[in-house]
């Protein structure tokens, strides 16, 4: 399978996102610990954009950050995040890389997402919503996103 490793972080980085959210209520998006802390939203509006750029490390386009500040509910955010993801998968299933191309997807975005995740777990808890504890190197993740 090629991109094995970089396929089954993405599949990683999914399953962990869902699980980020799987408590959560409809209000959630907007939930504010305070002090200039970004929302829920604000958080997931930065993964998507951190995402479009890992995109171009693979392609080599150049970099238009997007937004998708328009979209309003965290539903319509994680959905538009989740195809992303999806996308970068199936580019990966298609082009080979070396492991320096590599390096910096792991080291830069997918590293950094997987930090913002973990911030909305956290979220979650204070929220009043704390997700289900599991041992996540037994957890079912499948490589390829769908």
């Amino acid at each position: 399978m090629k991109n094995a490793f970089l396929r089954h972080t993405l599949a990683t980085i999914l399953y962990r996102f869902k699980k980020s959210l799987s408590t959560t209520e409809s209000n959630f998006g907007t939930f504010n610990v305070g002090s200039e802390a970004r929302t829920p939203n604000t958080i997931i509006n930065h993964m998507y954009e951190v995402l479009c750029y890992a995109r171009t490390l693979i392609t080599t386009d150049q970099y238009d950050a997007p937004s998708i500040k328009s979209l309003t509910t965290i539903t319509d955010k994680a959905e538009l995040f989740n195809t992303e993801l999806a996308k970068i998968d199936a580019l990966l299933t298609h082009k080979t890389l070396s492991f320096d191309e590599a390096k910096p997807l792991i080291q830069g975005p997918f590293s950094d997402i997987l930090t913002h995740i973990g911030q909305l777990s956290m979220m979650s808890r204070l929220h009043g919503n704390p997700i289900s504890g599991e041992d996540f190197s037994t957890a079912s993740i499948i490589t390829g996103i769908s």
